[in-house]
């Protein structure tokens, strides 16, 4: 286990908080070869996105993934254990992330290639922006993200917000498609924000309200019936979306790979998704390198219909953790590269690592 900081460009505002740099967990597993596979627990440091958090995902794994691992080494073995954890769908993601990268550098295949093989050798992708207190700021990085290509525009909002930022930028901006994404800050008293954000045209708002309240996000489709409401933090399952569509309570949805426990319960999330036409795309949790080609892999075997929040390393890393960073084209467009395992920069991993430990399974 391998804990990094990794400084990020410049500060980002949402109504979680902010942020200056990337506190990101990395599991490696080595086999008896010495052959290594890698994950990124792509949880937050602080419990604030969901119950997970850095230092809680390593002891987890610690004290209640390792001891309970197969003696053979086996695969099904390793699932029968990680299906004991209640919660914790961010470590598991890790763990699974990790072995199936060890299977796929050893030439073999993995869950994700035996489902659907990569369709695409590029994805769309959008940008993320924090909250913004000055308009001229807002404006003029939204000008710079158009310039630079990306395909669809997200800003952070929440209802304390200078809503002046939006307007400024939809009269600068009148056709580019934005989207809203508020972390679950907005509640039933709120209708009137809610309108105002509805005005400016966007595809989609993303999680208005806290993740419990399905209630809510229904009444919203049925009040504001033009608005339409994308989930994120309120499905970390099967059966949180499963629940959702049933009570209408979203149109589109956010799925993110670890948020949802990894490779089977996503594959499971997209074949329910396809099977009732409800629109989806890959989100992000500000992974490096290492996380975010892994999500690519996902959003391959998507259409290109939909922009993916898998923004080049560069929109928050001066120095990534692989040796070659992800990088978007004028067209706003990300190469998948192939599917190949990500080459690591063990030299900046070194200098980024502020603790690691290392754990063997019981004899």
């Amino acid at each position: 286990m391998i804990e990094v900081e990794v400084p990020q460009v410049e500060t980002f505002r949402s109504a979680i908080g902010e942020r200056l740099d990337r506190h990101a967990l990395l599991l490696r597993w080595v086999d008896a070869d010495g052959d290594w596979g890698i994950g990124e627990c792509a949880c937050r440091p602080d419990p604030f996105y969901s119950g997970e958090f850095v230092a809680g995902a390593a002891q987890v794994v610690r004290d209640f993934v390792v001891p309970r691992l197969p003696r053979d080494g086996s695969i099904d073995g390793m699932l029968t254990s990680l299906q004991r954890l209640r919660g914790w769908p961010f470590t598991v993601a890790a763990v699974m992330d990790a072995a199936f990268d060890l299977l796929r550098r050893k030439g073999q295949s993995d869950p994700l290639d035996a489902w659907r093989p990569s369709g695409l050798d590029r994805v769309p992708v959008g940008i993320a922006l924090g909250l913004f207190d000055e308009v001229d700021d807002a404006v003029q990085r939204t000008a710079l993200a158009v310039e630079e290509g990306y395909r669809r525009i997200k800003f952070k909002v929440a209802p304390w917000m200078n809503f002046e930022t939006l307007d400024a930028v939809r009269n600068a901006f009148p056709s580019i498609p934005l989207s809203f994404d508020a972390n679950g800050s907005f509640g039933e008293d709120d209708r009137e924000s809610l309108i105002r954000l509805a005005s400016f045209g966007p595809v989609w708002i993303e999680q208005p309200f806290p993740p419990d309240r399905l209630d809510l996000h229904a009444r919203l489709r049925e009040d504001l019936p033009d608005l339409k409401v994308c989930l994120d933090e309120s499905v970390e399952s099967l059966g949180n979306l499963v629940s959702a569509h049933a009570l209408g309570a979203l149109d589109v949805l956010n799925l993110k790979p670890g948020r949802v426990g990894g490779v089977f319960a996503s594959i499971r999330i997209l074949e329910f998704c396809q099977e009732h036409q409800l629109p989806v795309w890959i989100g992000g949790m500000f992974e490096t390198g290492i996380g975010r080609a892994a999500n690519l892999r996902y959003a391959a075997r998507l259409t290109a219909d939909l922009a993916h929040d898998l923004s080049p390393s560069g929109r928050y890393f001066a120095t990534d953790l692989v040796t070659e960073p992800i990088e978007m084209d004028p067209d706003g467009f990300v190469p998948v590269q192939g599917g190949h395992p990500v080459v690591l920069d063990e030299s900046v991993i070194e200098k980024l690592t502020v603790r690691k430990t290392e754990s063997s399974p019981p004899k």
